[in-house]
């Protein structure tokens, strides 16, 4: 039965589901495996990894698109539901699929880092079907991420992963299938969603424009209303400090 639940909400989003349930131990060495078997699926050379990342995860590309570094932060994944092989996974399929998607420009809106970050995400669903994975804690993580400069909103980032999930045409695809299917279908999502992600974008580029905010006046307690429980405290200290020095 624990079985069958656990099948169940193997693709639900939420907080609960994400950090408390079907967690496993990820060591670095289950991280190499999982990072040279997406490799091999989308016959590309093994990144160099490195644990040592100031981000949750990035890919450190070059001009040559071949060559490339994988870094990650263990904690830093954990702590927002990156806590089982499933979940790891699709984290660094996602990091990967910018290194394959290097050279390519989709010129579908006037962000073209959202696009390639939504990109990667679809790839992610996409791959999250083709090998039966969990996507209910993947998707946690990125639907608390507010738009910034480089990535979209977190809602707009969990609902193409689930796109992606549920529009693989047939299960036996290689990975060079699944990147022509994330091409073909991104301008779709994109035209359907334009509204949202341009909303979003004046929301990120004005609330940049915002001057920062003047710093904090110190409070006189003199100021405060006589019914201020600590404006009484300190001024019956203050009497009383006064009286001892008279008495002095």
């Amino acid at each position: 039965m624990a079985e069958w639940w656990k099948f169940q909400r193997r693709h639900e989003c939420n907080l609960f589901e994400a950090l408390f349930k079907d967690r496993e131990d990820v060591t670095e060495e289950d991280i190499v495996a999982i990072v040279t078997n997406v490799a091999e699926f989308f016959n590309m050379p093994t990144p160099e990894i490195s644990s040592k990342c100031e981000t949750f995860a990035e890919v450190l590309l070059g001009d040559n698109a071949d060559k490339c570094e994988l870094s990650y932060n263990m904690e830093m994944l954990k702590k927002t539901g990156i806590n089982n092989n499933d979940a790891f996974t699709l984290c660094f399929v996602h990091e990967m699929a910018h290194q394959m998607l290097f050279h390519y420009r989709f010129s579908l809106f006037c962000s073209e880092r959202w696009i390639q970050e939504l990109a990667a995400d679809m790839t992610a669903g996409l791959y999250a079907a083709r090998h039966l994975l969990t996507t209910g804690k993947f998707k946690y993580a990125l639907s608390r991420q507010k738009y910034s400069l480089t990535h979209p909103d977190g809602k707009l980032r969990k609902e193409i992963v689930e796109c992606g999930r549920q529009n693989l045409e047939r299960m036996r695809v290689d990975g060079n299938t699944i990147m022509d299917i994330v091409i073909r279908y991104m301008p779709f999502f994109v035209y359907t969603h334009y509204d949202t992600l341009e909303s979003d974008y004046r929301k990120m580029a004005y609330e940049l424009e915002l001057p920062s905010p003047p710093p904090p006046q110190p409070v006189r307690i003199e100021d405060l209303p006589d019914s201020n429980l600590i404006k009484q405290v300190v001024m019956k200290h203050r009497k009383q400090k006064d009286k001892d020095n008279e008495n002095n």
